[in-house]
């Protein structure tokens, strides 16, 4: 309409035309709730064959992270978008790189000759403050999507502050459970699978 009100006469050729329907967002939700299945499990496996007994661990705190996350969404009556899917795909990355740090860091005071109880001490007391730091401030940016965004991209950060916050608790409280629970079982000067 604009362009025929102006002073220069131009004419329109269609040369594509689509209806989109409701069939195509189920087919994206679909798809990308298959390829967050294929990266969980392709993480699991990486975090068994990689570190070994404390892959259990991380896998056990990803399965919960999970729950707890899908819970908080069920909760409140989020809906499960696509956006959505792809903040809970960047809460495992965030939840596989916390434990990472942690199980990094228990290896690196191994190799300085501590005891297993004392490597896993310090590698959550020397990590707690990277994985505070991080989450602190993707929970921020996340907030900020949720309030100034619309839709989807609110829906984004609301799963994204729902994740961290339940990641925050399983990769730092869950997990130093689970290792303590194990150290509790093993004999004085037994290794530590990591």
């Amino acid at each position: 309409m604009l362009l025929r009100s102006g002073a220069l006469p131009a004419s329109l050729h269609y040369l594509t035309e689509r209806t989109v329907g409701p069939s195509l967002g189920a087919d994206s939700i679909r798809a990308g709730v298959k390829a967050a299945a294929a990266g969980m499990i392709a993480v699991r496996l990486f975090m068994l064959i990689y570190y070994r007994g404390s892959g259990i661990n991380a896998d056990l705190a990803l399965v919960l992270n999970l729950i707890i996350l899908l819970g908080f969404m069920g909760y409140f009556g989020a809906v499960l978008t696509l956006p959505g899917i792809a903040g809970v795909i960047l809460t495992v990355g965030m939840g596989v790189d916390s434990n990472v740090l942690i199980f990094e860091r228990i290896r690196e005071e191994l190799r300085n000759g501590k005891a297993p109880a004392a490597a896993v001490d310090q590698g959550f007391d020397r990590a707690w403050t990277t994985i505070l730091d991080t989450h602190v401030t993707t929970i921020v940016s996340a907030v900020i999507l949720f309030f100034v965004g619309s839709g989807p991209v609110s829906g984004f950060g609301l799963t994204l502050i729902f994740g961290l916050l339940a990641n925050l608790f399983t990769a730092v409280f869950v997990s130093r459970v689970i290792f303590d629970a194990v150290l509790s079982r093993k004999g004085r000067g037994e290794a530590l699978s990591i």
